[in-house]
């Protein structure tokens, strides 16, 4: 039992990871329901890029280890924000109307981009960010946790928690979910669907970066395949729970995430992937048999 503990805590930080995914990807499903591939991609190009800032900055200009850092973030910010705004007021409202394959081929394309940028950017090496802290609480029976799980898994929640508040209580996300529902209707009734849709891009982008950037300060790593890995997941999750809401999305993620973890704890990891993603599919098949009277 003191095991089961350990792992059932230790996989709270990637169910988090993955109701963040799926919070975003469906926010913005909602607006637009067209399947994509670019919120795995978004998630880790944070990642990826903080870590290769990191590491220029230390290596190549002699920075300090707190600099060093503190520029790799201001480098993940500034390049994620170019990229996010091309996808949320170029990508996302010029595909919006169109059929759901050009969205699928325009952000696989985009992940494939960026996927391989950040491949040539770091001359195909796969690079680590040092572990900032030590420190670790226990959590009784023999668990522990890391000081890092215990900063981002309360702020992953506040941030689900604010973006679940937006949604639900505020003219902002009244205007999101009369888009969702009735986008002609909205239209009719003064509100600029375009803007919408931009903005709930804008807001889903940034979720996903905001969980790839607290990720690689958890694992120290991002890999080159996380993005397509991650994206495709999450599609996966999405999809096998209805698109019905953000906030069910998020909780059938984060269930996913520890399921993940229990594997790891007890199973072989090399089949893995093969089983969940087995169940995912299975998952899909069971949603969508017709009702029977």
């Amino acid at each position: 039992m003191d095991y089961l503990y350990q792992i059932v805590a230790g996989g709270l930080h990637n169910g988090m990871v993955y109701a963040l995914l799926a919070y975003s990807y469906v926010l913005l499903f909602q607006v637009v329901p067209r399947p994509n591939l670019a919120h795995g991609s978004l998630f880790a190009f944070s990642g990826q890029v903080m870590v290769l800032g990191t590491n220029l900055a230390y290596n190549g200009l002699i920075f300090t280890f707190v600099s060093s850092v503190s520029f790799g973030l201001a480098a993940a910010l500034l390049l994620s924000a170019a990229v996010l705004a091309a996808f949320s007021f170029v990508v996302v409202p010029r595909f919006a109307q169109r059929s759901p394959n050009a969205m699928i081929v325009t952000t696989l394309a985009i992940a494939i981009v960026l996927m391989e940028g950040v491949h040539i950017g770091a001359e195909g090496r796969d690079m680590w960010l040092p572990p900032l802290t030590t420190t670790t609480f226990s959590l009784g029976m023999g668990a522990q946790i890391s000081l890092v799980q215990v900063i981002n898994i309360p702020a992953m929640l506040l941030l689900l928690g604010v973006c679940e508040y937006v949604l639900t209580s505020t003219s902002a996300g009244r205007c999101i979910r009369a888009v969702a529902e009735e986008p002609v209707a909205a239209a009719l009734l003064g509100t600029d669907v375009a803007k919408v849709v931009s903005f709930t891009a804008l807001a889903s982008g940034l979720i996903a970066m905001a969980g790839g950037l607290l990720t690689l300060l958890y694992i120290g790593n991002m890999s080159f395949g996380a993005g397509l890995s991650y994206g495709i997941k999450v599609l996966f999750i999405a999809a096998a729970g209805g698109f019905t809401s953000p906030r069910n999305a998020a909780v059938t993620a984060f269930l996913f995430g520890e399921a993940e973890s229990l594997w790891d704890g007890y199973l072989p990891i090399m089949w893995r992937e093969t089983f969940m993603y087995s169940v995912l599919a299975l998952m899909l098949v069971l949603n969508g048999k017709p009702d029977r009277k």
